[in-house]
C-alpha cells in the first residue's frame, strides 16, 4: 500500500466515479487545494496524471481520502505539513483494523 494513502476500498464495494467539481462539494476544498493534493501524492485522479484539471475524475477512495484530510484540516487544524505526517499512520491503522476484522471472521 502506497504510505500517502488513508484508505482504500474493499472489492466488494461498487467503484463510481465523480467529477472534479462535485468533488469540491463534497469535500469542501477548492480545485486549487485539490490539485495541491494531487501534486502532493494524497490522492491521484483516475487517468493517473493530474494533467488536465479541467476534466478530472477521482473514485471513491480518493474522495474518501480527500473527505478525511478536509475533516482533519477544518476539525484539528492540520496543515499539509501535519496531514503528510498522520497519513501514513492512518494508512496502517486501517490496514490493521480491516485484519482483525478479518481475524474475528474466521
Amino acid at each position: 500500500m502506497n504510505e500517502d494513502t488513508f484508505y482504500t476500498i474493499t472489492p466488494e464495494e461498487d467503484i463510481s466515479y465523480h467529477a472534479i467539481e462535485e468533488v469540491v462539494k463534497l469535500t469542501g476544498f477548492s480545485r486549487h487545494t485539490i490539485a495541491v493534493f494531487c501534486r502532493q501524492g494524497f490522492v491521484m485522479p483516475v487517468d493517473g496524471e493530474p494533467a488536465a484539471e479541467v476534466e478530472w475524475t477521482f473514485d471513491n477512495d480518493a474522495v474518501r481520502v480527500l473527505r478525511h484530510l478536509a475533516q482533519l484540516h477544518h476539525q484539528h487544524g492540520l496543515d499539509l505539513d501535519g496531514l503528510r505526517l498522520i497519513g501514513p499512520l492512518l494508512a496502517e491503522l486501517e490496514i490493521l483494523r480491516t485484519e482483525v476484522r478479518f481475524l474475528r471472521r474466521r
